[in-house]
């Protein structure tokens, strides 16, 4: 049973954002290489020349910045608790533009400002409680006919598995492009499934447990009704 009274969201705002980025520094300020998982899925899209880019929960904008590599033309922003992530996204890649705050302050999310929205191992972490906020944010962010790209652990079935790193936390894992699809404004477009290994963070020898899927969604709250004539 998950541990009533921890406010997940504090912590990790206070606490433990800034301890994950000290612990993953050293490969925290140099940008994404070509293959990552959410450029190679965005490379499977049309995306124009020019456009607004939001990574909610994007640490020091390592994603960001290989993003920005490949379309200049496009405003790449970052939204991350870690304040000591931020000081160092700002030094390393000046081109970005950085705020602090997480998925769940809706004070972070212009409406219907973003044409791309990144949320890149992030839902793992979210306070169950929250998670709805969370999703309208993402919803409030992103313009219509714009992109979201969800990148997570992809289990069939919603767990909670202790969080080594602080007690009484957790990480929550399920199929997090499915919350959108079912809204009936978010329309599949691209998706990718894998397991992953070579990391202590995923050693369980549960299969389900190390299942890591990528997604870009379109988000069309009009085309995707039918109108009776």
């Amino acid at each position: 049973m998950v541990q009533a009274g921890i406010n997940q969201e504090k912590v990790f705002n206070e606490v433990e954002a800034d301890a994950w980025f000290r612990r993953n520094a050293s490969y925290g300020v140099q940008a994404a290489s070509p293959d990552h998982h959410v450029l190679s899925a965005l490379r499977a899209v049309e995306l124009p020349q020019q456009g607004f880019m939001l990574d909610i929960g994007g640490a020091a904008g390592a994603v960001a910045a290989g993003f920005k590599r490949e379309y200049p033309g496009w405003k790449c922003q970052v939204v991350e608790p870690s304040a000591e992530a931020i000081a160092a996204g700002r030094e390393a890649f000046p081109k970005l533009h950085f705020s602090q705050g997480s998925i769940c302050q809706n004070d972070n999310f212009s409406p219907e400002d973003a044409d791309v929205v990144i949320v890149s191992g992030v839902f793992c972490w979210v306070d169950r409680l929250l998670l709805s906020r969370a999703i309208c944010n993402i919803d409030l962010a992103l313009a219509a006919g714009g992109l979201l790209v969800i990148s997570d652990f992809d289990s069939p079935f919603p767990r909670a598995n202790p969080y080594k790193h602080h007690e009484g936390l957790y990480t929550y894992k399920q199929n997090y492009t499915d919350i959108f699809t079912k809204l009936g404004t978010y329309h599949l477009l691209w998706h990718e499934s894998k397991t992953l290994s070579g990391h202590t963070a995923y050693d369980s020898k549960d299969f389900y447990d190390r299942q890591w899927g990528t997604t870009v969604l379109r988000k069309d709250p009009v085309g995707r009704y039918f109108r009776a004539s």
